[in-house]
Formats: C-alpha cells, sequence, structure tokens
C-alpha cells in the first residue's frame, strides 16, 4: 500500500518540503499525518479524505455529517468509542460504516452481524471521527486547533503570510465561549447522513480569545471513576538519562512531568499551536489529565502564557487574571496561586509546549528552575532525535 505522503505528492496536493513539517509537528504533537497537514493549512479536507479512499480502495466522505440513530442504536455507543468505527446509514442490505482504516475487521464484523447485513466501509479523516465519537458518543478526544477552527491560513493559497492581531479581529467572549463549547461537544449536529462524498466549506479562523460563562468539566466531572494513580518523582539525574532513551513524545511528558512533581505540587505540559494553547498532560494535588486536556485558551488575549511564547523565556511570578486564565484555574479545581512558573519548550527555536508549575492556590511558588531549564533542552534534544527517526522510517 502506498503511503499517504507519497500519494499527495503524486497528486501536487503537498510538497515534500511540507509533507517535513508535517512530520515534525505529528512527533511534537500526535495525530495522524493527514490531520497534521490539514492543521498547518497545507491541505484541504476534502482532498485528504478522497486520497485517504485512494490508499484504503474504499468510498471516502468528509464535512459535516449526521449519523442514522437507527444505525447508532446497533450496540451500546461505548463499543464505538472502543473501536473508532461510527456505523453512519442503514438501509434494506447494507450498513455504511465510517472508519479510518480498513484494517478493523472485528468490529465491522460484529456490527454486520448484529444488523444482519452486508457492512459497507467509507475511510474518514482522523479528526472528523474524532468530532463525531464526541458528538455521537460522548467520548472523549483531546482538543486539538482543527477542533477550535483555528487553522493556519491556507498555504495552497498563497496566503502564508500571519494575520495581525488586532482589536477589530477579537471575537467577543460569548462567542469564543459556543465555539469552545462547540469544540468540547464535537461540532455542529447539523449536517448530512454519510452518502457518498461530503465535503465541508473551509472553516473560518479563530481569531479571539476568551472563555467564560459555559458549563465546563470539573476535574472531579472529568476524573475516571477510579483514583488517577501518578508514578513516583524522579530526581534530575534520572530525568536526563530518560530524555536520552524516549521513544515518543508520551515518555518525553512523562518524565518532564515527573521531574517536575520533585519540586512542586502541580505541573502541567501545554500544547501551544499558533494563537491557541491546549492541554495536554499532567500530574500533582487535584490535577485530572481530562480536565488538562479540556483547557483552551488563545494567545489573542494579553496572558502570561503569550508572554512566555512571544518571549521565549521563563517567567516567574502572578499570572494576569484574564477570562481565559479564569478558565484555566477552574479546570484545575481551584484559584489562581500567588505565584507561578512557566517554561517555554522549543524545538528548533520555536515554542511547542508551555511548561506549568505552581505549588496550589494561594500559595508562592519557588523559582527554582536551574534544572527544570537544564530538562527543557533534554526535550529540544529528545524531540531532535524523534524527528530524525520519523522522517528515516518515512523515506525508507
Amino acid at each position: 500500500m502506498a503511503r499517504l505522503g507519497e500519494l499527495l505528492i503524486q497528486e501536487k496536493l503537498v510538497t515534500p518540503e511540507q509533507i517535513e513539517e508535517a512530520l515534525e509537528t505529528q512527533v511534537v504533537h500526535g495525530g495522524r499525518l493527514g490531520t497534521n497537514l490539514v492543521e498547518l493549512g497545507f491541505l484541504q479536507e476534502n482532498d485528504l479524505a478522497r486520497v485517504l479512499g485512494r490508499q484504503h480502495n474504499l468510498p471516502y466522505a468528509a464535512g459535516e455529517m449526521v449519523p442514522d440513530p437507527q444505525a447508532l442504536g446497533l450496540v451500546d455507543r461505548q463499543f464505538y468509542d472502543d473501536q473508532d468505527v461510527l456505523p453512519m446509514r442503514v438501509d434494506a442490505t447494507r450498513l455504511t460504516v465510517a472508519v479510518l482504516h480498513p484494517n478493523q475487521v472485528k468490529p465491522l464484523e460484529m456490527l454486520g452481524f448484529k444488523a444482519g447485513k452486508r457492512v459497507v466501509s467509507v475511510v474518514i479523516p482522523e479528526f472528523r471521527m474524532n468530532q463525531l465519537l464526541r458528538r455521537y458518543t460522548k467520548a472523549f478526544r483531546p482538543m486539538r486547533p482543527i477542533d477550535m477552527n483555528t487553522l493556519r491560513p491556507s498555504k495552497r493559497r498563497g496566503d502564508d503570510q500571519p494575520r495581525p492581531s488586532s482589536g477589530d479581529e477579537l471575537i467577543n467572549e460569548d462567542d469564543f465561549a459556543k465555539i469552545y463549547a462547540s469544540a468540547v461537544a464535537g461540532g455542529s449536529e447539523e449536517g448530512e447522513i454519510l452518502e457518498g462524498v461530503v465535503v465541508e466549506d473551509e472553516a473560518p479562523v479563530v481569531a479571539g480569545a476568551v472563555l467564560e460563562g459555559e458549563p465546563l468539566p470539573s476535574p472531579a466531572s472529568s476524573a475516571p471513576s477510579a483514583p488517577e494513580s501518578e508514578p513516583g518523582a524522579l530526581s534530575f539525574p534520572e530525568a536526563q538519562k530518560l530524555l536520552q532513551t524516549s521513544a515518543g513524545r508520551e515518555d518525553i511528558a512523562r518524565t518532564v512531568l515527573r521531574f517536575a512533581r520533585s519540586k512542586f505540587k502541580r505541573a502541567l505540559l501545554l500544547n501551544v499551536r499558533g494563537d491557541l494553547v491546549t492541554g495536554w498532560t499532567g500530574l500533582g494535588e487535584g490535577v485530572s489529565k481530562r480536565a488538562v486536556q479540556h483547557i483552551g485558551v488563545s494567545l489573542r488575549e494579553a496572558n502570561t502564557l503569550k508572554l512566555v511564547r512571544d518571549l521565549r523565556s521563563h517567567f516567574v511570578g502572578p499570572m494576569k487574571r484574564t477570562p481565559g486564565m479564569a478558565v484555566f484555574y477552574k479546570l484545575l479545581g481551584g484559584g489562581y496561586p500567588t505565584t507561578a512558573v512557566l517554561l517555554p519548550l522549543l524545538v528548533r527555536g520555536k515554542p511547542v509546549h508551555l511548561l506549568y508549575l505552581d505549588q496550589g492556590p494561594d500559595q508562592l511558588t519557588p523559582p527554582d528552575v536551574g534544572e527544570l531549564l537544564i530538562v527543557s533542552q533534554g526535550v529540544s534534544r529528545s524531540y531532535e532525535a524523534l524527528i530524525r527517526q520519523r522522517k528515516a522510517a518515512a523515506t525508507s
């Protein structure tokens, strides 16, 4: 089977340089190659879906779509969450099921048996599957910029210049709150039942930045029913050694947070994607990973996260009180600390993550960042090694 990147280059939809950048982003932020290409503005969703269909020799679909309730009711919806499939349409002889790839044989056989019909697989992009599962099965999937409509302007149209931030571009708090709530729920319910190819209109770029007033998942409600176990803290030498042998981004995150917990009560890793910061993972007192992954703070409001992103330097002090940061602390289950520590984690000079640290609500956080700065350099080297490995694998 031809690789997705090769097919996209063959059709002149992307360049080899764009594939390389997407591979770098994939190493740092996860997700599939196609998801990263769309988020970077290099590829449109309908083109991605069409090439996925060609790659897997399957019908394909894209854009907003609505599953048939009769099809959804075949089995418990947890099954769809676990298997990354979603039945979309049922008729006299066929059951049409959205899939990510054609190798999901067992879940498809089970659905066909339950329906007593022939299964027709239709491939859809990864991010679209995640949005559908969020909305129709209450599945949990970490948010990405594509879910918040904060995509880089399309470079295929020559619009590769960053848009200046100005007061005129900012949307109001209510509008952003609605966009955020829609992203958590999985997007708009308006769409078409999957049949053939569905192409969505280009999503608007969200230019502004506050979030307040919408019901949010509390750390208690977002946490699993069983208590979250936390790995033990790491010493400085242990953290350095583990970073040298990291097998992926999750290994890097685990090492950084375990070391941070040797000094601080709460430690979070946040993703930086353009003008949006999203929660990735965290450890510490009262910290729920699932609550962290609901964090979405725009950098088009003047907040401390933006300051650290722009200066690419660490910060120690009180966090600026803004609507977006108020929600940030609500998701952490407590108020502002008296002071906090923020460090940017850089890859090839660009901030890709922010490491947030504090001692809890109303507490002073010691400015103990010397070893953390050395660990952050180890993170950069680890990502560089992983990027080289990924690129070598993509060309072999």
